[in-house]
């Protein structure tokens, strides 16, 4: 009974919002329906994300549904949600998000620790004198705060960022180069450096620095002579102390490589770093994507793979990439969505149970139907660096 209760109220709330988009200067019903429709898939997850992780009274989210019997969420999972609401504001008729993303985006404080090292954010809520950071985790913190600062031009948001990219400095091995991992100072990984290098980029974009312009330079090319391969232009998970490098091929390193070298190309105009985005992603789409035309699980590395590929179409306007992006969309959306809107690991399905399920996981979902739709009605790629929204 109570299921069903919150399944009413879930199913009005996002009925209800979908009618008063229409009212919303920038959402004009479009006359292509899939154009539309897009949209309101987008925004459909992201309610239902919200729905089930959300804690309104706590400004926090939770790491598993339903909400409220699970612990906070660890950053990794709080940032990329906060990344995937995001993506949605940005999308036509996405203000209606801003107050959450204002939220979330302001709660990060909670994670803020200046107690245990260098001040950063840890990986859980009012962490203690013994927290061990991460360069990743940072990363996508400082990310997710470029475009608050993009979607809001509040320049605390902005301040905050920089504040996080000297911690990043800070893990910079001077003598083999590359950015550790954690704290700990063991692997040098894709993940904390090829997003760290996209901070670097949006932050040259966001303040004219020139000093973070020669950071991204610098972490892309040790993150490409080292964690890519030259031939196929796969990315590599990491590599330790002895040298021995990890030759895994998740979709998120991919994807963070291409969007770095975008950004570099879109600073620079040199033709190098689009050749290593086409490159990387030839590989992903020869290899990452299934006969169907689904990205390969987990979502939410998805998630992370196709916001960055978004960037490449940008510039590209290859159709093969739109019709990746549309092809796990759809399947997403009809094969694996469950009747609370939650989204599987897996786009080619089955639909998910809801209790347990991982706000990580339906995190890329949104990020993967706000990235379809920002195709379909030709929005800017969230992660541009093109500016903020225009007026309500």
């Amino acid at each position: 009974m109570a299921q069903r209760r919150t399944l009413a109220v879930l199913a009005a709330v996002i009925a209800a919002f979908g009618l008063a988009l229409v009212a919303i200067r920038g959402f004009v019903p479009q006359p292509n329906p899939v154009k539309a429709t897009s949209v309101l898939r987008a925004q459909a997850a992201a309610k239902a994300m919200l729905a089930w992780y959300y804690l309104p009274d706590r400004g926090l989210l939770t790491s598993y549904a339903p909400s409220g019997t699970s612990q906070f969420a660890r950053i990794w999972g709080y940032s990329w949600a906060l990344k995937a609401l995001e993506d949605v504001a940005a999308l036509p008729g996405g203000r209606r998000f801003m107050p959450v993303v204002r939220r979330l985006a302001d709660d990060l404080d909670r994670y803020w620790d200046t107690e245990a090292g260098l001040p950063a954010y840890a990986p859980t809520v009012d962490p203690g004198p013994a927290a061990v950071k991460y360069y990743d985790d940072n990363a996508w913190v400082g990310l997710d705060l470029v475009e608050a600062f993009d979607l809001t031009a509040d320049e605390r948001y902005l301040r905050e960022a920089e504040a996080v990219f000297r911690y990043e400095e800070t893990g910079w091995d001077n003598r083999l180069g590359g950015i550790y991992w954690n704290d700990d100072r063991d692997t040098r990984n894709t993940v904390s450096n090829a997003p760290v290098a996209e901070l670097a980029a949006r932050l040259y974009l966001a303040t004219g620095r020139s000093t973070y312009l020669a950071w991204a330079k610098k972490i892309y090319h040790w993150q490409v002579r080292t964690l890519v391969d030259p031939r196929t232009g796969q990315v590599w998970g990491n590599i330790d102390g002895t040298g021995a490098i990890s030759h895994s091929d998740w979709t998120y390193n991919q994807g963070t490589v291409i969007g770095a070298a975008v950004l570099l190309y879109r600073i620079t105009h040199q033709a190098s770093y689009l050749r290593q985005a086409r490159k990387t992603a030839g590989f992903v789409l020869r290899k990452l994507v299934r006969a169907d035309g689904a990205i390969e699980p987990p979502a939410e590395f998805g998630g992370v793979l196709v916001d960055n590929l978004l960037l490449l179409y940008d510039e590209t306007g290859d159709p093969a990439i739109a019709r990746v992006i549309s092809s796990s969309a759809a399947s997403a959306w009809t094969d694996a969505r469950n009747g609370n809107g939650l989204v599987a690991n897996d786009w080619q399905g089955p639909p998910p149970k809801t209790a347990g399920h991982p706000l990580l996981t339906q995190s890329g979902a949104v990020r993967l139907l706000a990235v379809d739709a920002a195709i379909k009605t030709h929005a800017p790629a969230p992660w541009a660096g093109y500016g903020r929204l225009p007026g309500p």
